[in-house]
């Protein structure tokens, strides 16, 4: 985002000569406002350098929170998963005895014999009995395991509530960052005609120049520093987000 501003000996001497041949209160003028800018790019550097740690320290962290927040619950839903499923495989041989018993008894009633209805059906109901507690086995299996999905749901969509809330920030930070690259492109222009002024020995045009340059840059630092205002903003949201999740 930065514009190209390097301060060479070369123009610090032009800056010094044009200063020195201005002399008096024109000299001086010129003199701090390129200290002033100098000063002014070097903050903008060290704003720079800041913003960029916390923005790459974000970014991994929020990567990071987003690929816990998949795994959630996902050992407690999958052993779950596997009672219900070994509960059904261990149950379904009673399922198919009683099934197989009560047809059988069914077949001897029509057939009138009572002695091995009787028989059958005796077995059929002790069957029933076992089978009836068997279904509640797995009923509750699939009722623990339906309610750890739900609480599963709950918890991921608190936490990617949170994480939403980057999302408009991420917004004003490109909106801020096209508000720079607009400054940085009449920084550049001004940077020019600043050198080529001072080139010519031009105190007044260049005093103008660095005034602009001054005023432009203190914009592009007032919205660097609401991008870094902004990641922190990023920053916090991601640590409520982490203190949720497992």
């Amino acid at each position: 985002m930065a514009a190209a501003i390097e301060f060479t000996d070369s123009l610090n001497a032009q800056v010094n000569k044009a200063a020195d041949q201005a002399g008096g209160t024109k000299g001086t003028r010129l003199l701090k406002q390129y200290a002033d800018f100098s000063k002014l790019q070097k903050d903008l550097a060290a704003l720079d350098s800041k913003t960029s740690t916390l923005r790459y320290d974000n970014e991994a962290r929020l990567t990071a929170a987003r690929k816990k927040l998949k795994e959630i619950d996902k050992s407690v839903i999958t052993k779950l998963d596997e009672q219900v499923k070994t509960a059904k495989t261990k149950y379904q041989p009673l399922f198919d005895s009683y099934s197989s018993v009560s047809k059988q008894a069914t077949a001897a009633k029509k057939l009138k014999d009572k002695a091995l209805y009787s028989l059958l059906k005796t077995q059929a109901d002790g069957l029933k009995v076992a089978s009836t507690l068997a279904r509640q086995d797995i009923r509750n299996k699939e009722s623990a395991l339906q309610a750890a999905k739900k609480e599963k749901t709950r918890k991921s969509e608190e936490i990617r509530k949170i994480l939403d809330e980057v999302d408009p920030h991420k917004t004003k930070i490109k909106s801020e960052k096209s508000a720079i690259s607009s400054s940085n492109k009449l920084i550049s222009t001004e940077w020019s005609n600043f050198k080529a002024a001072v080139k010519k020995g031009d105190a007044d045009r260049s005093s103008d120049t660095l005034a602009r340059l001054l005023t432009l840059s203190a914009q592009v630092q007032k919205n660097k520093q609401s991008i870094f205002n902004l990641e922190e903003k990023i920053a916090a949201s991601i640590l409520k987000a982490e203190k949720k999740l497992p």
